[in-house]
């Protein structure tokens, strides 16, 4: 249906959206930080964090099933999608009722629990506009849904930078979130209108098709958003709002670099899907080379949080917040098995694993509770930073064994061994550059180049490679 060029520009156009919105989404961070101080990001963080929560268990996993219904089915698009509308409507609309019931059952502050109430209106906006990404995906016109996320992050901020401006109060700094729902909605309806109208309709028998078919897949979400963001929970509970807000500035550079990651997994899931039971060869050498790239994609932004840990969280924030720094050093080192973990999922999805990943998931959140419950005490937001590290690890492990069940791929150990030699060179220049009196963003520039040059030179990944792969959806 779709040619490769379009294929891959869209990825691609996404990535370069999304690194444009991350220039903002780090502008935020500093405005909020150098406002709110550690305790007020601790207060301002545990809101988004258990808002966020709430979205996942509210998707119901309607996503990934309704695109790939659609795709199966597109003269029945405009049905699916009317009934998916209300479905996502009515869960909305229970989600973040829900949400505000919980927390006001709480003895959390009264700002925590009139944010949350404030909040829902990112919770349900957002998730109504997502009806309109599964219209956007269907068509490889991802690149609106990203370019309507970064206008909305504008406005917020320019919401955000008047408030303080003008003194205001925590609560109207929360009135910025709901801004951005807002505007995620609207911006997609706009942009999904063009290629499909349809309102809210309900169908009883495709409703019901459509839920049962979703929900094993959501509840696989659910788990695992609960997984990620369990460490903020707990800590703000152990420890308070000063350690979250500590620990946030850290936690949001792992957020913002990890999407790139997720991009690249989402991109081959068509290609994953089709051949899984076809040809088995043609995913094991898709596996085999997006392990490499995935590797080669993270390591540079591994050796520059490491290198510049104190610098970065300096930029992003105050003094106040240093502190931080050492949580960064242990969640960057994350990123490659996070970036491997989303691309090994998508074998366990695409093979349709339901009871695999409903296992998987269950296991690594009763192991990272009962290892957050050991470490916070005696760490604080160390205790939280080594327990997604080793999570992760150990997640990566269970993926692997699952995986090579379903798909006998190999690990190019050649090419990771080249990775690792330039990792090693580029870090230690970039430490001995640390040294000089010059600006820790232009030595994190030139640390980058090296990387790549290094790279080119041992021809280790090359772009018409990484195009080739998101060719063969």
């Amino acid at each position: 249906m779709f040619n490769k060029k379009a294929i891959f520009w869209n990825t691609a156009s996404q990535v370069i959206v999304r690194f444009i919105t991350l220039a903002f989404t780090l502008i935020s961070i500093k405005l909020l930080a150098n406002y709110l101080g550690p305790e007020g990001v601790g207060n301002y963080n545990t809101i988004t964090t258990y808002v966020n929560f709430f979205i996942v268990i509210a998707d119901l996993g309607l996503f990934a099933v309704t695109v790939r219904e659609i795709a199966k089915n597109p003269d029945s698009e405009p049905r699916i999608i009317s009934n998916v509308f209300t479905l996502r409507f009515f869960s909305a609309l229970f989600a973040s009722v829900i949400a505000v019931i919980i927390v006001f059952l709480t003895n959390y502050s009264s700002d925590i629990k009139l944010g949350v109430l404030i909040a829902t209106g990112f919770l349900f906006f957002n998730l109504l506009g997502s009806v309109y990404d599964m219209v956007l995906q269907y068509r490889l016109k991802m690149q609106y849904s990203a370019l309507a996320e970064f206008l909305s992050k504008v406005i917020a901020i320019i919401a955000l930078y008047i408030i303080i401006i003008t003194h205001g109060s925590f609560l109207a700094i929360m009135s910025t979130v709901a801004i951005t729902g807002i505007g995620i909605f609207v911006f997609k309806w706009l942009f999904a209108r063009t290629f499909i109208e349809f309102g809210p309709k309900y169908d009883k028998k495709i409703a019901s098709w459509i839920f049962n078919a979703a929900w094993p897949l959501g509840l696989v979400f659910i788990i695992n958003n609960l997984y990620f963001k369990l460490d903020t929970l707990l800590l703000f509970v152990i420890k308070g709002a000063t350690a979250v807000g500590i620990y946030s500035v850290s936690y949001k550079i792992l957020e913002v670099t990890a999407f790139i990651g997720s991009y690249f997994a989402s991109a081959l899931k068509p290609a994953i899907s089709e051949k899984i039971t076809t040809d088995k060869q043609a995913v094991a050498s898709i596996i085999r080379k997006s392990i490499s790239v995935m590797v080669f994609i993270s390591m540079p932004l591994l050796i520059v949080s490491i290198v510049f840990s104190k610098d970065i969280i300096l930029f992003l924030s105050t003094k106040d917040f240093l502190a931080g720094s050492n949580a960064l050093i242990f969640l960057s080192i994350t990123l490659p098995l996070i970036y491997l973990d989303t691309l090994l999922i998508e074998i366990l999805i695409a093979n349709d694993e339901r009871k695999t990943l409903i296992k998987i998931a269950g296991f690594i959140l009763l192991f990272n509770l009962v290892a957050n419950l050991i470490f916070i005490p005696l760490f604080s937001y160390m205790g939280a930073a080594f327990t997604t590290l080793l999570s992760e690890l150990i997640l990566l492990l269970i993926n692997l064994h699952y995986t090579r069940k379903i798909v006998k791929y190999k690990i190019d150990y050649p090419v990771l061994f080249k990775i690792t030699i330039i990792s090693i060179s580029t870090f230690t220049i970039a430490m001995t550059s640390k040294q000089t009196d010059i600006n820790f963003l232009i030595l994190i520039m030139i640390s980058i180049v090296v990387y790549l040059v290094l790279a080119s030179w041992l021809k280790i990944i090359k772009l018409a490679s990484v195009k080739d792969l998101l060719d063969k959806n």
